[in-house]
């Protein structure tokens, strides 16, 4: 990491580095984010950094830098005003940065737009930061779990695609539109949530002196959020431990009025209150949506004859939860219709009958 941080403007060159370099510094801020620390429990200890981790920390955080500049400059460098057609989220924020300089006439109501609101380039990078981390890690994680349990308990998976059968059809894939009409991939989605939160803990601060269950916490305490023990809790859920989506399905589950938009204590993937994650919405369609193509344009299989029940499913502790082992899965075509449109549907078949001689890597980039 401390070569990556001294050498990213020369990785950055290429664009097939910077995945490199994003997936290696998003590992890298996982780690660290769920890395016991000795200083954060005896202060006095911290200057030490018996551990290593705040040369770490620090390594990580210049590759970051590097790689955060990089996509300001260029977005700079191209100039686009946030009303042109291509114009991204960070075309609209630099029209708030004074040296910038976005591409407005004069009297054109670009200056009011400036006085508003002015952010600065830190500003910039830390809005940037929170969607790597928070739109990507945690979405990409939920994916690989949502299809490593349905592999797990195969008959899910074979239900979830007789739902996606029915509704969609072969002919083509799932597209927004048709999330709505499928209710048992959202109790695929919630049991996936509750075994595997996208961030275990939620950490707080008490604003004022208070009272839990007979412990006082003064003002000002850090407070941590057990999700992941929550979602386990055996006084809150039956069979706690077992995926099991069915237990939210209307009519059948016992869960079936539960919902994780925080007000239900015992199901809280997305925190509750005002601190809770604004981009709940954005996170739920992404994952919907990436877990519905998956499940309805492939059957899968493990690989090497492996067993459902051979399976390895345990975890590690970071900013996620991710798996201890990468889901590795051979898909077979289930769909009559290209998968990417606008290609020839002979050359589209020829290479699409390849991949069930291949081992695709979950999660998939979406």
């Amino acid at each position: 990491m401390a070569g990556l941080a001294k050498t990213g403007m020369e990785w950055l060159q290429d664009p097939l580095s910077w995945l490199f370099v994003a997936s290696v510094v998003f590992v890298e801020f996982s780690k660290l984010f769920g890395a016991f620390n000795i200083g954060d429990f005896f202060p006095w200890l911290s200057w030490a950094d018996p551990q290593g981790i705040n040369v770490r920390l620090r390594a990580a955080r210049a590759a970051l830098d590097e790689f955060i500049d990089k996509i300001i400059d260029e977005h700079m460098a191209r100039g686009k005003s946030p009303d042109d057609v291509d114009a991204d989220m960070v075309d609209d924020m630099l029209a708030f940065l004074p040296e910038a300089k976005p591409k407005k006439a004069a009297g054109d109501g670009g200056d009011e737009l400036q006085s508003t609101l002015r952010l600065t380039r830190d500003n910039i990078k830390a809005i940037i930061m929170d969607v790597m981390f928070g739109g990507t890690e945690t979405v990409a994680s939920a994916i690989e779990w949502a299809m490593a349990e349905m592999m797990h308990s195969p008959d899910d998976l074979r239900r979830l695609q007789k739902e996606l059968a029915d509704t969609v059809g072969f002919d083509r894939n799932v597209d927004e539109s048709d999330l709505d009409k499928l209710p048992f991939l959202k109790c695929v989605i919630k049991e996936t949530l509750r075994l595997h939160p996208p961030i275990p803990l939620l950490l707080h601060e008490t604003a004022e002196d208070c009272v839990v269950g007979g412990y006082a916490v003064p003002r000002a305490s850090r407070v941590m959020i057990n999700v992941f023990a929550i979602g386990r809790d055996a006084k809150a859920w039956k069979d706690p431990d077992t995926f099991r989506p069915s237990r939210f399905v209307a009519g059948e589950g016992e869960a079936a009025g539960v919902d994780f938009k925080g007000g239900c204590f015992e199901f809280l993937p997305f925190g509750s209150g005002r601190r809770s994650c604004p981009g709940m919405a954005l996170g739920l369609y992404a994952l919907e949506l990436a877990v519905a193509q998956l499940a309805h344009g492939f059957s899968w299989a493990l690989p090497d004859g492996m067993k459902p029940s051979e399976l390895d499913m345990s975890d590690i502790f970071g900013l996620t939860a991710p798996r201890a082992t990468r889901l590795y899965a051979v898909p077979t075509p289930r769909l009559t219709c290209p998968l990417v449109a606008d290609v020839n549907v002979d050359e589209h078949n020829k290479w699409i009958s390849m991949l069930p001689a291949c081992m695709l890597r979950l999660p998939l980039s979406i």
